[in-house]
């Protein structure tokens, strides 16, 4: 049995989190530095003890803002700054229209900004974890595959399939994993033209603590939002069949937390807040057999018209079946950091 300390990075972020690189970076090393802080305070010793720190989806997906804030930050939305954006880099749009032939403009875009959302992220998160001696899931970020491969700061897409996409790295800094998110939220992912993971590319990444997977939020659910999604795929099940026993869960929960759930059906009443225990990732550990513990972070905060809301959780399927909530924050609107030391 290997003991192992589970944090999830409720990150708060606004415009400025993403003004340049630096500002980026050190908004994240901020929440590595409260990490070390407590693993420090803790009575195994500061490094004695491997760490899992799980940044929240969509971490990476707004640095297409970076270097471009002087110029973005008067639009009323992101729809607006992507057109500005646009008009500022319009060689590269043509060219990337050209090579790639994308199916939409966001395609497009998402395909033309990628080597500058990669580099920042993909840096930002090997620094981290080799720095502060992390296993690192680094939420997520829109981008397409990465035609160098994914150990790599350089970036060449090697199409415009975008995908919603999680990198793992090792504590040496290395990335020895990547994720991209099957099930696209309807509303929401499926407007951007994204495209689906593959179900067949889920792995687990052998750990100093054991196997770890990650399920991109919704991934994570047990049943589909609604009832026209008919190859919704509850990933858990695949993750757990690979024999994980962690499972990352980064998330990004753009509707009101305590408010009505947007996909109620008729004579329905739970609040997003009952669903996502009803539905998600705490009714879904109850079928799995492998899987001990669910680290689940959420990105909090607005940029632009996005707002994000939730409190983030790690949970525990105990060995009879039933599951807890090991720790959950006690805020849903603002940066916090939860943690866990577990035995697997």
């Amino acid at each position: 049995m290997q003991t192992v300390q589970l944090f999830a990075v409720q990150a708060e972020v606004d415009f400025g989190t993403y003004a340049s690189a630096d500002a980026f970076e050190g908004a994240m090393r901020r929440h590595a530095e409260k990490i070390e802080g407590m693993r420090e305070a803790g009575t195994s010793g500061s490094h004695e003890v491997p760490a899992l720190a799980v940044w929240p989806e969509n971490i990476g997906t707004f640095l297409a803002l970076a270097g471009r804030a002087d110029a973005l930050a008067s639009s009323k939305d992101s729809n607006e700054a992507m057109r500005r954006a646009a008009t500022r880099m319009i060689p590269r749009l043509l060219a990337t229209a050209v090579l790639r032939r994308p199916r939409s403009l966001e395609s497009l875009f998402f395909t033309a900004v990628a080597p500058q959302v990669w580099r920042i992220w993909w840096t930002t998160f090997s620094r981290i974890a080799k720095d502060f001696d992390l296993w690192v899931v680094a939420g997520s970020a829109l981008v397409p595959d990465n035609a160098n491969g994914p150990d790599t700061p350089e970036f060449k897409a090697s199409d415009a399939h975008v995908h919603n996409t999680s990198l793992t790295f090792a504590p040496d800094g290395h990335c020895v994993s990547v994720v991209r998110k099957v099930n696209l939220v309807p509303t929401q992912e499926d407007v951007l033209h994204l495209d689906a993971g593959e179900i067949g590319d889920l792995e687990v990444v052998e750990t100093s603590f054991g196997k770890l997977g990650t399920a991109i939020c919704y991934d994570g659910f047990d049943e589909a939002h609604t009832s026209e999604e008919p190859e919704f795929t509850p990933c858990g099940l695949v993750l757990d069949g690979l024999g994980a026993d962690v499972i990352a869960q980064p998330s990004a929960n753009s509707w009101p937390w305590d408010a009505p759930w947007y996909f109620n059906e008729e004579g329905e009443h739970q609040l997003r807040s009952e669903q996502w225990f009803k539905e998600g990732m705490f009714r879904h550990l109850e079928r799995l057999t492998n899987v001990r513990y669910a680290v689940n972070p959420q990105l909090v905060g607005t940029v632009f018209e996005h707002h994000f809301e939730a409190p983030s959780l790690i949970l525990e399927r105990l060995p009879d079946g039933e599951v807890r909530v090991a720790a959950r924050s006690e805020n849903p609107y603002g940066e916090d950091l939860i943690s866990v030391t577990a035995t697997i």
